[in-house]
């Protein structure tokens, strides 16, 4: 069996970054660079549209919604950066596609205070699962299926959102289906920007986008003072703690693993989770590794050698912070583009993620039941006692399951 490659885990954080930091120059290759590019690009304009709609949904200014581009890009960018050179692995940055996408229903019945005060609270707790080494157990507690129907009920209104989108601005949407789906049976390494580049010529030809206000000023982040709930920690916190291990964390470091790299779990919920504390005030929903851009960096496409590959998430890194840094820009050239586009957009980057999650939900007959129910719930958007669906959702599927198996015995 061949051993895994652990990098530079047996040097200081200190000797390690200077090590890494010496051989960059030779150690990077034209491939690493356009790989780490490219995971920037899926990441921005794949998934900055469910920013846009959640900041849309809690009412937020322009320059609140440049201040979460700015905490989530520069985060993501200074994770990809340490890690990699800290590790000498391809340990990329990003933020939790799925916890955006909860923000869109979670913004529109909590206050924007609430919401920040739940960021810090699943930064901390985040944050001490990495340093105690409690990520199996957690994820023990409730039942993976659970989970990931829960996680399915998030984004499935995302997916459907496609189809109104399309029926709307027929001219540009269905061809960005259509270039979408023959990326994914091409395999491509990046559909979703393809299908995005597409629909975004359409429109321009078609006169649905208009001259984009591009502000190429450095952003202010704005501070928000977080207001502590019991309602946002049980609906937004523990929900966003769930969905950041199960859909980001397991299966990002599941992805290193199987390129033949030691993935340094712990490691990466501890800064992970600090990186998360300090960008929650400026409206950071959350920082954490890469799971579906990925294996974009680790791959052999990347650079055939193992050692070298690391250089892919210190250029994702540095393209990350530069994207944050004028963030403005970014949301500006965003308000350009056709509203049933960014929906179709959101939609396409995150049908993968439903179907993956509602195969995982549904697959084992033992668990079925409880999250179909799961599913259901979360896909209702129903609210009592100030907690949403997708916190009723997890207590009615453990309870269906507890149910059923104490049935079976």
């Amino acid at each position: 069996m061949e051993q895994m490659y652990t990098g530079t885990e047996d040097l200081s954080p200190l000797r390690a970054v200077a090590h890494n930091l010496r051989t960059l120059p030779k150690a990077i290759s034209l491939g690493a660079a356009v790989a780490g590019v490219l995971t920037v690009l899926i990441g921005t304009f794949g998934t900055g549209p469910i920013i846009v709609q959640a900041a849309q949904a809690g009412g937020l200014t322009s320059d609140q919604t440049a201040s979460w581009f700015f905490a989530v890009l520069v985060g993501s960018g200074i994770y990809g950066i340490y890690m990699s050179l800290r590790m000498r692995m391809p340990l990329l940055g990003a933020w939790s596609t799925p916890s955006t996408a909860l923000l869109v229903t979670g913004l529109a019945t909590h206050t924007i205070n609430e919401a920040v005060a739940a960021y810090f609270i699943a930064a901390i707790l985040l944050t001490i699962i990495g340093a105690a080494g409690l990520l199996e157990k957690i994820l023990s507690v409730v039942p993976r299926p659970v989970t990931m129907a829960m996680l399915g009920g998030v984004l499935f209104n995302f997916g459907v959102a496609i189809f109104p989108a399309a029926i709307k601005e027929p001219a540009v949407v269905l061809p960005m289906i259509i270039v979408f789906f023959i990326g994914r049976r091409y395999k491509w390494r990046a559909p979703i920007v393809a299908a995005f580049a597409i629909g975004l010529l359409i429109s321009a030809l078609v006169g649905k986008a208009h001259q984009p206000n591009l502000n190429l000023s450095i952003v202010h982040p704005t501070w928000i003072t977080p207001h502590f709930t019991i309602g946002a920690i049980f609906t937004l916190s523990i929900p966003l703690l769930l969905m950041t291990l199960t859909s980001q964390y397991a299966p990002g470091m599941s992805v290193l693993t199987g390129f033949g790299y030691k993935a340094p779990v712990n490691r990466s919920l501890v800064t992970g989770g600090l990186l998360s504390f300090a960008g929650a005030g400026f409206l950071g929903s959350g920082v954490n590794s890469a799971a579906i851009t990925a294996a974009i960096g680790a791959g052999e496409h990347a650079d055939p050698d193992k050692s070298r590959r690391y250089t892919a998430g210190v250029v994702s890194g540095l393209t990350y912070v530069a994207f944050g840094i004028f963030g403005a820009a970014f949301l500006g050239f965003l308000g350009s583009i056709p509203i049933a586009m960014l929906a179709a957009i959101a939609g396409l980057a995150l049908m993968p993620a439903i179907a993956n999650s509602t195969h995982e939900a549904l697959i084992d007959p033992q668990y079925r039941e409880a999250a179909l129910v799961t599913l259901m719930i979360t896909v209702s958007n129903i609210s009592a006692f100030k907690l949403g669906a997708p916190f009723w959702g997890l207590v009615g599927g453990v309870i269906v399951h507890q149910i059923v198996i104490f049935k079976r015995r």
